[in-house]
């Protein structure tokens, strides 16, 4: 258990619910680097969630960034590999930056309320009341209390009960609908979804179109049941026509960075797994069996295999980076 990891994910606010519940039950398990290897079900049990949510919720949070997963295998009394439980890692410096970051804010906000509080005490008291005359007494009878004033404390960090609202997501987009001051709001997640759906559609812009249209027809506009049959009926007449429009310049660059950042996590993945791989190698080769020679060389092959794979990937980063 690493009570340091563990103190990083209670300090995220990021985190609710389930997603909590699941990295708090990794990070009882890992260790110091944020390496474990727990089983479904016993992040289930601990969690007190069901094995499908915490399949999903491991797969939402791997896609976010804040989790590896790599498949382990194990061998059975038979002489052949079976699956194993799955390693987990844990990004422990992504993880100590943010809560660095909430913590460093919840004390500026703690301080500033503080001082805040002092100088509306200190303008409640009626004009006069505590002042002491020449003669050393205060002229209203007022008699200050000796005793200290006591502040109110600051919020707790650590909830009683775990929330199990959701994370709340960047709204990207903001279509009007029928009635005033309503609209229906586009969350990144959403987008991304739309995305999967329609990938010859460049879905951003023709949600600009989606939102430009509504303005120009107020009396056409969607009620709220209504908005995502008209989104999806408008993303398939484009679907259809093939459109696929080519982003700016300042998008292209943005997705550059992006898919940079999606090799550079599969490049350390692939790290992982060679090491991972080299100390398997080492094992077999110490052992004399047959089996384990076997299982040597093909432990050599998967070596070879992912070091080609990382020098491809190497090579492509070095292609966006302009190298």
């Amino acid at each position: 258990m690493s009570v340091k990891v563990m103190s990083y994910v209670w300090d995220i606010p990021l985190f609710k619910g389930s997603d909590k519940l699941v990295m708090l039950c990794l990070a009882d398990h890992a260790d110091d680097k944020g390496l474990c290897w727990p089983s479904i079900d016993t992040i289930a049990r601990k969690s007190g969630v069901s094995p499908t949510t915490v399949k999903s919720t491991l797969k939402k949070l791997e896609t976010a960034g804040w989790l590896a997963k790599k498949n382990q295998f194990k061998k059975a009394d038979t002489g052949r590999l079976v699956r194993s439980n799955n390693q987990y890692q844990l990004p422990v410096l992504l993880l100590r930056k943010t809560a660095d970051e909430q913590t460093d804010f919840e004390q500026s906000n703690f301080v500033r309320s503080k001082v805040e509080h002092s100088k509306f005490e200190q303008t409640k008291e009626p004009e006069g009341v505590g002042q002491i005359s020449a003669g050393g007494r205060s002229e209203s009878g007022y008699k200050p209390s000796i005793d200290p004033p006591i502040e109110p404390s600051g919020k707790d960090l650590v909830p009683s009960q775990l929330e199990t609202g959701k994370p709340e997501e960047p709204v990207l987009f903001k279509i009007p609908l029928k009635g005033k001051h309503q609209e229906h709001a586009v969350t990144q997640s959403e987008l991304f979804e739309l995305r999967d759906l329609y990938p010859a559609v460049d879905v951003a812009q023709q949600l600009r179109n989606m939102i430009g249209w509504c303005q120009a027809n107020p009396t056409r506009q969607k009620t709220s049941s209504g908005i995502k049959r008209f989104m999806h009926s408008w993303l398939c007449k484009e679907q259809d026509k093939g459109y696929a429009a080519q982003p700016p310049a300042s998008q292209q660059r943005a997705s550059t960075q992006d898919e940079c950042e999606v090799i550079k996590r599969q490049i350390r993945q692939l790290e992982i797994d060679i090491n991972n791989e080299n100390a398997a190698l080492i094992s077999f080769q110490q052992r004399k069996s047959s089996a384990s020679q076997e299982a040597a060389k093909s432990s050599e092959k998967k070596i070879k295999s992912l070091m080609a794979q990382r020098e491809s990937l190497l090579d492509k980063l070095r292609g966006l980076d302009g190298d």
